[in-house]
């Protein structure tokens, strides 16, 4: 079956629907079952699984695979898309969080305050970079996309965003600790 696979990818890379199919019916249990060790949620690791196999087909003329099969480069894809969806959940989780103890007043109001006026002060500091920097952080921090994934939407190198992404997080640090000093 996996030497099928490089005629099925063939006929994916010229636009074949029936190839992405076939595809998708061979190895949706598998990337599924990846999809659900990754995320432990069944309606995440089911849209993973999709995202998996949308991006397939997105990137149909430039997938490369080694050896065979496909199935390796949907599983390494799996892998990246979860710890991105896991990044992301977390973020919005921890952030769920923090608005529901501040609403239960479970913090004290002094702190409340003090963590209102640290996150206004980084994001002055965010609005101090330059567009491409701030889109840079946009991307990669807050969406969490890989430098590449980045690159891509940004028509730069891989080296442009990680070293721009560098000096931005420097400079919101320095800007940070600078707060910090003042407040302390």
């Amino acid at each position: 079956m996996p030497t099928d696979d490089l005629a099925l990818l063939g006929r994916l890379a010229q636009g074949d629907t029936a190839a992405l199919t076939a595809l998708y019916e061979r190895y949706s249990r598998i990337v599924y079952a990846r999809a659900f060790s990754t995320v432990e949620s069944r309606p995440d690791a089911e849209e993973l699984m999709q995202d998996v196999f949308l991006l397939l087909w997105k990137k149909r003329r430039k997938v490369e695979i080694h050896g065979e099969s496909v199935l390796p480069w949907l599983l390494v894809s799996v892998r990246y898309l979860g710890m991105n969806r896991r990044r992301h959940n977390s973020r919005r989780s921890a952030d769920s969080l923090s608005d529901r103890a501040e609403l239960a007043g479970g913090a004290d109001p002094e702190r409340i305050v003090a963590h209102r006026r640290f996150v206004e002060a980084i994001e002055a500091s965010i609005a101090k970079l330059g567009p491409i920097d701030r889109a840079i952080l946009q991307l990669c921090i807050v969406e969490g996309l890989t430098y590449k994934e980045a690159a891509t939407r940004l028509r730069t190198s891989h080296a442009v965003v990680r070293n721009r992404l560098g000096r931005a997080r420097a400079a919101v640090r320095a800007d940070a600790a600078a707060y910090l000093g003042e407040e302390g």
